[in-house]
């Protein structure tokens, strides 16, 4: 199995990226921008409402990191394991050591440590594959591939496609300590191009024998962390990553065939970034309204059927398509259609919620805005 490209790294300029600014400029405002708003209401929260922001944010992160791998974990166990390092009460015990493993390199990742050292990188390696095995598969665990060459591949035998061949071993360990010096000085005036410049590099050497992405990924956390620390504890990078994974390995096939000029993958970095931290500000805005809903709505009483539905809905937002009916109650909480139809008649007297316009042959129900401001009842 042959290929006639000449790779990234066979070329005479290797690792001297370069990318057109010009090009980049209005993406880094638009992104700057983003990075301001969200910075500026994350101010306002309160510490119950940044760790519950937080929690929704790395158990996506988690799960989204490591299915772009192709790897399934539980949620319950992520976010179980997010919980119990953020110092929230844990519901059960579900522990699963690939999800606590996977946790503890994403919250690593985040904190504000103005280096990265081969020791830590390691770290995280041994953190991902702890009973040494991907899969049915022996790996060397905390430390560099072997001689094998490094193939990204696809295709059934006999008809494979190679989509990328890795630098070989005996230049890896030179080719590391020259990613280590770089990442490790101020060299990139701008942090979202040198945070897009470390994910690429450490992809094109993939100094592992399994885990590259989901570590390359973590390096881009460490480096916007240092830049943004509060910021990152509420951005995942990974979930947009996993959106567009097609896209994902496209670019990076692309950038890892044409040269040194990686303008193209950069502008798809920065997209993917801008669409993380819209989403970040969402999932922001739904734990601070739930919250603020709770508070101003203490003294009413719900009975556990209604809480489950109204925390739902304040969940989803506005994402919660059709409006809530009947039926939807029924397959929430397992009650009977009376027993919906009288919870939800009680939450429109109690101005809880209110009709939704057009009804058509199935009555439904949002939750009550009021005000200018249109703030949540």
């Amino acid at each position: 199995m042959q290929s006639n490209h000449s790779w990234i790294w066979q070329q005479k300029d290797w690792p001297d990226f370069n990318y057109d600014s010009d090009i980049l400029l209005t993406q880094i405002s638009t992104v700057s921008r983003l990075i301001g708003g969200l910075a500026a209401i994350c101010q306002t929260l309160s510490d119950v409402e940044r760790l519950d922001a937080q929690e929704l944010v790395l158990t996506d992160d988690a799960m989204e990191t490591a299915a772009i791998e192709g790897e399934i974990l539980r949620r319950s166990s992520v976010r179980a394991s997010i919980r119990k390092r953020l110092g929230l009460p844990v519901e059960r015990e579900d522990r699963d050591a690939r999800a606590d493993g996977l946790v503890s390199v994403l919250l690593d990742a985040r904190l504000k440590k103005p280096s990265l050292t081969e020791e830590r990188l390691f770290g995280w390696h041994a953190a991902l594959f702890p009973g040494g095995y991907s899969g049915l598969h022996k790996i060397r665990v905390a430390r560099y591939r072997g001689q094998e060459e490094m193939q990204i591949v696809s295709g059934s035998i006999g008809r494979e496609t190679v989509h990328y061949v890795a630098p070989p071993k005996a230049e890896l360990d030179r080719g590391m300590t020259r990613f280590f010096d770089w990442l490790n000085t101020e060299n990139e005036p701008e942090p979202l191009i040198k945070a897009g410049i470390a994910h690429l590099w450490f992809i094109m050497i993939h100094p592992f024998d399994d885990g590259n992405g989901r570590i390359g990924r973590a390096v881009t956390d460490h480096l916007l962390a240092r830049s943004y620390p509060s910021l990152m504890e509420l951005v995942s990078f990974s979930k947009y990553i996993s959106l567009d994974r097609k896209g994902y390995y496209r670019v990076l096939e692309a950038a890892g065939k044409n040269g040194m000029n990686i303008t193209p993958w950069l502008k798809w970095f920065l997209q993917t970034f801008e669409a993380a931290l819209q989403e970040s500000q969402w999932i922001v805005e739904r734990v601070v309204t739930k919250a603020r809903f709770w508070q101003k709505n203490k003294n009413v009483l719900f009975n556990a059927r209604q809480q489950k539905v109204i925390n739902q809905l304040l969940d989803s937002g506005d994402r919660f398509e059709g409006g809530m009916t009947t039926r939807k109650y029924v397959g929430m909480t397992k009650c009977s259609s009376v027993t919906a139809s009288r919870d939800l008649a009680d939450l429109v007297e109690k101005n809880i919620l209110q009709k939704r316009p057009g009804g058509g042959r199935s009555t439904s129900y949002e939750l009550r805005r009021i005000g200018a401001n249109r703030e949540l009842v």
